[in-house]
């Protein structure tokens, strides 16, 4: 079977334009993003899997991911965060929990820039 019939089964068990539930390990482990930019990566890894949530210590590869889709969650954050995260490092720090961990310790880095209504205002 190739991977249209594999979006088809998964087509038919979720309703109409929603996404699957992913399946957790230990769904009772649950933790739910504390931060901003964690809440940012947790939304990046479920739109680079293709799930509805994903929590601070669910991995992304243990949650189907693999190289595509990680190359794909890589440029994401890296737009999203104004950061240089490489696909070697989604593979060292797997969970949102310990990539937000290794990007906060990361001191080379800087945050980008927050664009807000006052700031446009003022321009």
């Amino acid at each position: 079977m190739g991977s249209s019939s594999a979006r088809e089964q998964l087509a038919a068990h979720a309703p109409s334009g929603e996404l699957p539930e992913p399946v957790f390990a230990n769904p009772s482990a649950y933790r739910a993003p504390g931060t901003p930019r964690q809440e940012t990566l947790c939304t990046l890894f479920a739109e680079a899997l293709g799930v509805t949530r994903v929590g601070l210590d669910d991995s992304f590869f243990d949650l189907g991911g693999q190289s595509l889709n990680g190359v794909r969650l890589v440029n994401l954050i890296n737009k999203a965060l104004g950061s240089e995260l490489s696909i070697d490092q989604l593979f060292d720090f797997p969970t949102v929990a310990e990539l937000d961990q290794h990007l906060g310790a990361d001191p080379d880095r800087t945050p980008p820039q927050q664009h807000t209504a006052t700031s446009r205002r003022q321009a």
